[in-house]
């Protein structure tokens, strides 16, 4: 099994990524987060998963472990297929997704495309006692906004691995949201 890949990103296909490692393409999908940071790098590095079925071998890449461990556990409830999984990775940080599992906001998990309320409801209930062991996105003082931070920084681009990255480095006496953004900004790599 393929479980890490570090290459040069080369272009996009079919809602994936290619990438050349060592001169042989891999058809990885990703979130569109991910492949819009991807296509802007020269050189990146993705923990795969690896979907092996009779008329395909599908390879899913990720950031983070973080991303991975969560796209397992979707795997695992009735009615969600590797697509819906990712969607649902890339509509959000890991621990929105947590927040929302734990807190049965049925809401957030239907603005998935093809995630109904019964399959959320589901999702709820099946993954609450199997998420104990997340350990979440970074070990600090997690401050109300920053799920909203990390959004914001990810929808202008950046990748969730660099959002979590700046906010670490942000002075804890910033506590407004929009203010959090802008210092955020200032120590994005």
């Amino acid at each position: 099994m393929i479980t890490y890949l570090t290459g040069k990103p080369l272009f996009e296909i079919d809602n994936a990524l290619v990438l050349d490692v060592r001169d042989v393409g891999y058809n990885v999908y990703v979130t569109e987060q991910t492949l819009t940071w991807a296509l802007m790098q020269s050189q990146i590095s993705l923990f795969i998963h690896t979907i092996v079925r009779e008329t395909a071998f599908d390879l899913y890449g990720f950031e983070t472990k973080n991303e991975l461990y969560f796209f397992k556990k979707l795997l695992n409830v009735s009615g969600i297929g590797p697509r819906s999984a990712l969607a649902m990775i890339g509509m959000a940080s890991t621990d929105t997704l947590y927040q929302a599992i734990i807190k049965d906001n049925i809401d957030f998990l239907t603005s998935v495309p093809g995630v109904g309320k019964k399959t959320a409801e589901r999702m709820c209930v099946e993954l609450r006692d199997k998420l104990k062991d997340y350990a979440g996105e970074t070990e600090r003082t997690v401050h109300d906004g920053d799920t909203d931070v990390v959004d914001a920084l990810v929808a202008l681009g950046y990748s969730p691995t660099q959002a979590y990255q700046a906010i670490e480095k942000i002075d804890e006496s910033i506590t407004d949201t929009s203010d959090r953004i802008k210092a955020a900004l200032g120590y994005i790599s």
